[in-house]
Order: structure tokens, then C-alpha cells, then sequence
């Protein structure tokens, strides 16, 4: 097929005296190598917009890449999800987290517990831990810093200053470095021992994993907090806890009240039907009787329990009061972690 590079019509014209065939037969040509031109042309046209279109997405795409994070395989460990680390039974949780995706800060809370209840904390040392980080595209030491703060006793916040804005994850592993005194080897020792503390190992460390996703609360208002700041607002949080169980308490007293006054009244109801029943019937229904008396004993029980607990968490608040503003006035009185 013959490529046409320039129109037939910008062409030389004809000589003057031409005759009528050749005026008709370039009249012709002229139209038909101007339509095959266009067709080209077009063609041309067409080409060249696919491929502008191509290295538009592919600039696209890079830069997406390079500002955007990237899918990563790892999944983000779920808030107040206990995971033990250790050989003493100590467990920690993510409680909070909170970015920044423009200055790069991330703020994760945690919280320790053991094997006692949560108000009880003799059995958590904070100074035997130690936290260590990685990540894909984490930013190593000399661009990034991270600051770890004890809030109390059991709590602790761990803060990243100039983190990639475009991390993928961030993960940090908690080690217990407590003797383990199961382990420890003797000249006795047989080989079933050294198995037992290699069954352990899988034990020691707790990696905590922190994924830059959709799921990332983001806040671009944070800002860098003080250790104090971050003291004072766990107190806070403590406080909010301790209200919350409160209102629980109350609402469950008002559902087990409500729960009794239906038993009072079956027992009122059974007692009354009593009169027309045979004595087999009233033996049955002293029994069934004898049950709702049961169920009200173990209510009143629930009560009586709630409201000790009440006091007991109004007594929590009325210390922890006292104690925000001790921490207000620079008593933190809070546990030294060793870096």
C-alpha cells in the first residue's frame, strides 16, 4: 500500500491548457490521495494518543508507588488483643494508636497484664522488658526516632518521630528478660529439660504489628506529647475506665431489681393458684416456688456485690483524682524503663 507523506492537493497544479480528461482525471487523484491521506493521518493521530495514554498511566502508576504505601502481606494485630510474651505470664496489648501521615509521628499505647488482676501489678516488672522494631520500609536509626514512656505502672507508650509517611508496617517485638529459673541448667540436667526450655523460646517475644492501611486512625492535629502530657491523659483514660464500670454496675443493678419483681410476683401468682391444686400439684409448686426464691437470693447477691464493687471503683477515682494532679505538679511517680 503507498504511504501519501504530503497532501496531492498541495501538490504543483496543473499547466495552463490542459485538457478536459487530464483536468478531470487530476480532480480525481486529488480527492482520492487527500482521502488516503487523512485515513494515515488519522491513523497517526491515533497511535500516538495510545501511547502518550501508556506512558501517562505508567508515570501514573510510578509515582502512585513511590507516594502511596504498598500492599504489604502482614495484618495489623487487632486493639486489646492480649499476646503473651515471656516465660512469667505476662501479656501486652495494643490499647491505641494514632498517625500523623503528614509529619510522620505514630503514637501506640500499650498495656500489661500478668497473671493477677489488672488493679494488681506487684507481679509486672516494666524494667525487665525490652522493645525492639522492624518493618518493611521502616526507616532504621539517624532519619527516624522513637521514644518509649512509662504512663504507669502497667502502661506504656511508645512514639515515632520523622516515620516514613508511607511506611508499609511497622512491628515491635516485646521481650521478658526475667530469669526463667525452669531453665536453668545444672549438672543433673537431662535432655528432656533442655527440650522443655527450647519449647519455651517460642515463648519469649510478642511482635505487635502495626500496619500503614485504611484501618490507621489518622490525626493530622497530633502533635509530639510530653512525657507528663502522656501521664496525665492515661490517668484520664484510667478514670474513664473506672466511670464506665460504674455505669455497667448501675444499669446491671436496675435489670437484676427489675428481674426480682418478676420473681416476687411468680411466687405472689403460684401461691395463689395453690388453693385449687391437689397435693401432688402443691408439692410441685412449692418446689417451683422454692426455685424463684432461689433465683431472688442469688439477685440480691448480684446487687449487693455491684454496689460493693461501685464503691470500690469510686474509691479507685477518688485516688486516681488525688493522683492526676500530683502528676499535674511533676509527680509522675511512674516506672524508669531501662533503654
Amino acid at each position: 500500500m503507498q504511504h501519501v507523506k504530503v497532501k496531492y492537493s498541495e501538490k504543483p497544479h496543473l499547466k495552463e491548457g490542459t485538457g478536459w480528461f487530464s483536468r478531470w482525471w487530476y480532480r480525481r487523484r486529488v480527492k482520492h490521495d487527500n482521502r488516503q491521506y487523512n485515513h494515515y493521518d488519522q491513523q497517526r493521530r491515533t497511535v500516538t494518543l495510545r501511547f502518550l495514554s501508556l506512558l501517562g498511566i505508567a508515570a501514573a502508576i510510578l509515582i502512585y508507588s513511590m507516594v502511596m504505601p504498598r500492599p504489604s502481606s502482614t495484618v495489623s494485630t487487632k486493639l486489646n488483643q492480649e499476646m503473651a510474651f515471656g516465660n512469667q505470664g505476662t501479656n501486652v496489648a495494643l490499647t491505641k494508636k494514632i498517625f500523623n501521615d503528614e509529619t510522620g509521628l505514630l503514637e501506640l499505647h500499650f498495656k500489661f497484664t500478668g497473671n493477677v488482676d489488672d488493679s494488681i501489678t506487684t507481679g509486672i516488672n516494666m524494667k525487665r522488658f525490652k522493645l525492639s522494631f522492624a518493618g518493611d520500609r521502616y526507616i532504621q536509626n539517624g532519619q527516624s526516632e522513637y521514644h518509649i514512656v512509662a504512663t504507669s505502672p502497667n502502661t506504656m507508650v511508645v512514639q515515632f518521630e520523622k516515620l516514613k509517611t508511607n511506611f508499609q508496617d511497622v512491628r515491635v517485638s516485646f521481650a521478658d528478660k526475667t530469669i526463667d529459673t525452669e531453665s536453668i541448667k545444672t549438672a543433673a540436667n537431662d535432655d528432656e529439660s533442655a527440650a522443655n526450655k527450647q519449647a519455651k523460646a517460642s515463648d519469649q517475644l510478642a511482635i505487635i504489628i502495626i500496619n500503614n492501611d485504611d484501618k490507621l486512625p489518622t490525626n493530622q492535629q497530633r502533635k509530639v506529647l510530653s512525657k507528663k502530657q502522656l501521664v496525665v491523659a492515661q490517668t484520664r483514660t484510667n478514670i474513664q475506665e473506672h466511670e464506665h464500670n460504674i455505669k455497667e454496675n448501675r444499669a446491671a443493678i436496675k435489670e437484676w431489681q427489675v428481674a426480682i419483681k418478676e420473681q416476687t410476683e411468680n411466687v405472689r401468682v403460684t401461691r395463689q393458684q395453690m388453693e385449687d391444686m391437689t397435693d401432688k400439684e402443691r408439692s410441685q409448686a412449692n418446689e417451683t416456688i422454692a426455685s424463684y426464691e432461689s433465683k431472688m437470693t442469688d439477685l440480691k447477691k448480684n446487687i449487693s456485690d455491684a454496689k460493693t464493687d461501685i464503691q470500690s471503683e469510686k474509691d479507685k477515682i477518688t485516688h486516681l483524682e488525688k493522683q492526676k494532679t500530683r502528676q499535674q505538679h511533676g509527680q509522675l511517680n511512674v516506672p524508669k524503663l531501662a533503654q
